[in-house]
């Protein structure tokens, strides 16, 4: 047998232990581009292979197939956080251009979820497809801050169950005690906890940090979700996690630096072009201007801003502080 061959069964076996309902032979012709013979007989393997198969025949009168609990899913005793954790790396790595890596820690994450019952896989799906939505990126090279895990596993439950939480957060010389509808949180070169403050009606989103959050508790009461609250417009809408209203950005490059400046995604919506001259411009929407201007005055000399003015005046106004030549 060829190993893409043995592959595909592997795969099959994988799909018949994950899916709630069975797999049917046209499931199979579909996936593998196959005759329905060859679907057949690779069904026939399958069912030779494994002792517990389950064989029902759905409302359309077909038949499936389903690969039963097996004894090894009792001896691995993975929670919801767990293949979350895995789940929201897979996802980091996607963001950072790494797909390859991403998809092989997403297969892990189905070889996880091979070791559950049926009816715990439909409460994780459900939970992960919350997490997924409400949990993002925006990373950057540096120092990371240290965070409670059990801090994170609450946040992660208020979220998912709408529930409204308390807590005590740490300002400059004094703690506040807040109570807020927890969103989501966004992770990089800080990790925030993403919430609406129904007693402040200037301000539609809030950012805590995690580190500062202390006594946090989840209380009886749910509250509503606002659907237009969209985490990926967020991160999109921002450079770092200042929650701005989006401008036209544009910064150029010096050609010294082109093949650097070609290795790195700024944003997004980026658009790159390289000038006759060999100068290379990086163009974007963003809000988080002063995340820009300590990110770009770090470029020193070899980049320049050509919008907005603001953002130039604060570039260079660090440049001559620390006197460094435009």
């Amino acid at each position: 047998m060829r190993y893409e061959k043995l592959e595909n069964l592997m795969e099959l076996a994988l799909d018949m232990r994950l899916s709630r309902i069975g797999v049917a032979i046209k499931d199979i012709q579909n996936k593998y581009s196959v005759s329905r013979r060859t679907a057949i007989r690779m069904k026939d393997l399958i069912l030779n292979m494994f002792i517990d198969i389950e064989e029902n025949v759905d409302d359309s009168r077909i038949k499936r197939w389903r690969i039963a609990e097996t004894p090894f899913s009792k001896l691995v005793p993975f929670n919801n956080d767990d293949i979350a954790d895995i789940t929201l790396a897979a996802k980091s790595l996607k963001e950072n251009n790494l797909k390859k890596q991403s998809e092989s820690l997403m297969k892990l994450v189905d070889k996880f979820k091979s070791t559950l019952r049926k009816e715990i896989i439909s409460k994780l799906e459900t939970d992960l497809e919350v997490l997924s939505e409400n949990e993002n990126f925006i990373f950057k090279p540096g120092p990371r801050p240290t965070y409670d895990k059990a801090l994170l596993s609450q946040i992660r439950f208020a979220i998912k169950a709408c529930k409204i939480v308390e807590l005590k957060y740490k300002l400059k010389s004094n703690e506040k005690t807040y109570r807020l509808e927890p969103y989501g949180i966004l992770y990089g070169h800080r990790h925030y906890l993403i919430v609406k403050d129904p007693t402040d009606q200037k301000i539609d989103i809030k950012y805590f940090s995690l580190p500062k959050i202390k006594d946090f508790k989840i209380t009886k009461d749910y509250f509503n979700r606002d659907d237009s609250v969209d985490l990926n417009k967020l991160r999109q809408d921002s450079f770092g996690v200042y929650d701005e209203k989006p401008f036209n950005v544009q910064v150029e490059f010096d050609k010294e630096v082109k093949d650097i400046v070609k290795e790195f995604v700024f944003h997004e919506n980026q658009t790159m072009q390289e000038q006759s001259n060999g100068a290379v411009t990086v163009s974007f929407k963003s809000g988080g201007l002063i995340e820009m201007v300590w990110y770009f005055f770090r470029w020193g000399k070899y980049m320049k801003v050509n919008k907005p003015k603001k953002l130039r005046e604060l570039v260079n106004k660090f440049r001559y502080n620390w006197n460094v030549k435009p």
